[in-house]
């Protein structure tokens, strides 16, 4: 077995024994990589296995989470399914969002959301794909409730699955993803479930026409 899967297993084991909880930051890399007693190039590699798998998501300035727990999270299931799911949980999730969200939690998503508009402007298909992920999974977060975020970070597409999609897609259909995540954080602003909750709606049902036309 390489080392890389080593630590790989030995990250999904602490995961299972509950050191890292759902959406809570790991160690700085230095540190993590000292106490594992693993060079930080084969500790990256593992990382980006997880993040790939949809366990970890690693955003540039912000360090890697936890996006999913190992014994929670499903076998890999074709990304229309996930979108499916998503169209299920994740709309109602949003308008419970806005229902509780405080004026420094609206802040959290505003700063996501120029972020995706850079990446986009940029054509950096994966840092847009990441923002869109931390986007819906810092929403979650704000009902403060374990299975509630553990539901919407086991149906969100995986990053890899996103990317591929949004690089298939033309410039003027990513605007689109990125209008309706717009549209969400103006109607949590301003509470509005019912908006809110219409226009993840339309965002997963965006996603659903692109990946039947890819």
């Amino acid at each position: 077995m390489s080392k890389q899967k080593m630590i790989e297993q030995q990250l999904e084991q602490a995961l299972m024994e509950g050191r890292w909880k759902l959406f809570e930051r790991l160690p700085a890399e230095r540190q993590l990589a000292e106490e594992l007693h693993v060079n930080r190039t084969t500790l990256r590699a593992a990382i980006s296995a997880l993040a790939g798998r949809g366990i970890l998501e690693t955003t540039h300035g912000s360090g890697t989470r936890v996006r999913a727990l190992p014994s929670e999270h499903p076998a890999q299931c074709p990304l229309i399914d996930r979108i499916d799911a998503s169209l299920l949980i994740i709309p109602s999730i949003i308008r419970a969002s806005s229902l509780v969200i405080r004026p420094s939690q609206v802040l959290r998503l505003e700063r996501i959301l120029p972020v995706a508009g850079t990446a986009l402007r940029n054509d950096d298909i994966k840092a847009f794909a990441q923002a869109n992920i931390q986007f819906f999974m810092e929403a979650a977060r704000f009902i403060n409730n374990a299975s509630v975020s553990s539901a919407l970070a086991a149906c969100l597409p995986d990053g890899k699955s996103l990317i591929r999609l949004f690089n298939a897609c033309d410039l003027q259909q990513k605007e689109q993803a990125f209008a309706h995540l717009a549209r969400i954080l103006s109607a949590v602003r301003h509470a509005d479930a019912a908006d809110a909750e219409a226009a993840a709606e339309a965002y997963f049902s965006t996603l659903r026409t692109l990946t039947e036309a890819s």
